[in-house]
């Protein structure tokens, strides 16, 4: 259990290392990826590698791929081995509005019955805006949700919940917790000796967990980013209002 807590806790430093970082690109590696963003917005698809070196107007490949590279380890876009068009967008959004922040998405939590790994997901971000993180920014990360036993509670498979890194936790808080390698999303309600971890749902299959007093938990659900259909905008929904 606690080497994924600390795996948990090293992915959301890092996730606070690539948003402090965000605006550190130099004056050409910027031009680079204005060059990429374009070139997705007009074709759909990412610049081959001989397309991007036209553009850069470069003699060599290895520019090109030099590029990609510091682009990839600065945390703006993710690369695929050996495709044509391999190349991803992460940091656009946010990187090109200043009034947004990259929060990333590095794992699923399960709202079943404990069958989620806490897996990292290197390669996603969401958009959010800086007013509505206040001043937690530096403390979120976002997880996705999957199961049905969280739907009372607003939170609905394929949902992404916002977790803000915190031990500061009242009785009936929405919250991720990590039980045998495997993280969850429960309900949390505090005994004499126990920490009990309650479904939300009104189906009589899903158990509450319990738990000894001094279990650790991850974080506290703030936020809930709902699941857009095929037309939808993307939707944030506090958890209070639940």
């Amino acid at each position: 259990m606690y080497v994924v807590y600390f795996l948990l806790t090293l992915c959301l430093v890092n996730a606070i290392v690539k948003n402090m970082n965000k605006y550190d690109l130099t004056k050409k590696q910027e031009k680079v990826f204005k060059l990429v963003t374009d070139y997705f917005d007009k074709n759909g698809q990412a610049p081959t590698i001989l397309e991007l070196k036209k553009l850069m107007n470069v003699r060599s490949l290895r520019t090109v791929t030099q590029y990609l590279e510091i682009l990839e380890k600065k945390g703006y876009i993710c690369r695929e081995k050996y495709a044509k068009r391999g190349t991803r967008l992460i940091g656009k959004k946010a990187y090109f509005n200043p009034e947004m922040i990259n929060i990333q998405v590095f794992g699923s939590a399960g709202c079943d019955n404990q069958s989620i790994l806490a897996e990292p997901m290197h390669d996603e971000f969401i958009s959010v805006s800086r007013d509505f993180l206040g001043d937690r920014g530096n403390r979120l990360i976002a997880i996705r949700a999957i199961g049905r036993s969280m739907l009372e509670a607003g939170i609905n498979d394929g949902d992404t919940v916002l977790v803000e890194k915190t031990n500061e936790i009242k009785n009936n808080d929405r919250v991720v917790a990590i039980i045998d390698d495997i993280a969850v999303i429960k309900r949390i309600s505090f005994t004499e000796n126990a920490i009990i971890l309650n479904p939300d749902s009104k189906d009589e299959s899903y158990k509450p967990i319990v738990m000894k007093k001094d279990f650790k938990i991850f974080g506290k659900v703030i936020d809930i980013i709902k699941k857009p259909g095929n037309n939808d905008e993307i939707e944030i929904i506090p958890i209070k209002d639940y």
